[in-house]
């Protein structure tokens, strides 16, 4: 057992947004809602729905996993299909108590191998303002843990142990997302996380602007205004992250739990 901390000090950020409503997607929340219960967590979730969805042929929209009489729950009805989870987040961080020291954002689809990772989350807030919350993340199939498709290190694993980082480097791919803390006076002056990255490189993003990288995420061709502004949120990051100095990881493991091929999410080609 690691050594314990007061777990309301650390607020922990999800976002639900399931347009198409699959019910997979639902039972995952509801299964990492109760993983998170029984490591003594409050969750904060935040619910994103759009009440014109079915102009675009997607099924009638309701909040299937937040109430609006839940103070941990955010339920936001947006204008546009046009949804950037980022910008959930935000809203999410800026609505968490005054007490809370550390912001966890996490993915509603992963399970941690230990139940004592907040306190060692902590633990390691308290040696660096950024930490990615695991050492392995093990992509499972449809038959569940023991069904590994894919094993990657953490992108704060890798900075820490000096490995070859680049998006598409042969031998080594240092994972960018899932799971990510930061100090709270950290992530507000930064202005929160980039949240106009419309087609979903907002992991990329992150991870590269630890590094002062962050135009290695986008192609040059990118609108100017988008590449300024992203240089410039990139900058303040990547000095809080002491350019990689200031980063560390959770000496844990995650599952991330199978809800359809990785090859059909286009993580390469957005």
């Amino acid at each position: 057992m690691s050594e314990q901390h007061d777990l309301s000090q650390l607020g922990v950020i999800t976002v639900v947004f399931n347009p198409v409503r699959y019910e997979i997607r639902y039972k995952l929340y509801f299964e990492f809602k109760e993983h998170m219960a029984r490591s003594g967590i409050n969750l904060t979730t935040v619910e994103c729905i759009f009440p014109k969805a079915t102009k675009f042929g997607l099924p009638e929209q309701k909040f299937e996993v937040t109430r609006s009489d839940n103070p941990h729950d955010i339920q936001i009805i947006a204008p546009s299909v046009m949804w950037i989870k980022e910008n959930l987040i935000n809203i999410a961080a800026q609505r968490l108590p005054k007490h809370v020291r550390y912001i966890a954002w996490i993915d509603a689809d992963v399970k941690f191998e230990c139940s004592d990772w907040p306190h060692l989350t902590i633990r390691a807030l308290q040696q660096y303002p950024i930490v990615q919350l695991f050492k392995v993340g093990f992509f499972n199939g449809p038959d569940g843990e023991k069904d590994v498709l894919r094993t990657d290190y953490s992108f704060g694993y890798s900075i820490c142990h000096h490995k070859p980082i680049a998006r598409h480097h042969p031998d080594w791919y240092a994972h960018p997302g899932y799971a990510w803390a930061m100090h709270r006076n950290a992530f507000d002056a930064i202005g929160g996380l980039l949240d106009f990255c419309i087609v979903g490189p907002g992991d990329l993003h992150f991870a590269y602007a630890l590094l002062g990288r962050i135009h290695e995420t986008y192609p040059c061709s990118l609108g100017k205004d988008y590449q300024q502004s992203a240089e410039e949120w990139g900058n303040r990051l990547a000095t809080i992250a002491g350019h990689g100095a200031n980063v560390g990881y959770v000496n844990t493991d995650l599952f991330h739990r199978w809800h359809g091929s990785r090859e059909s999410r286009g993580y390469n080609s957005r």
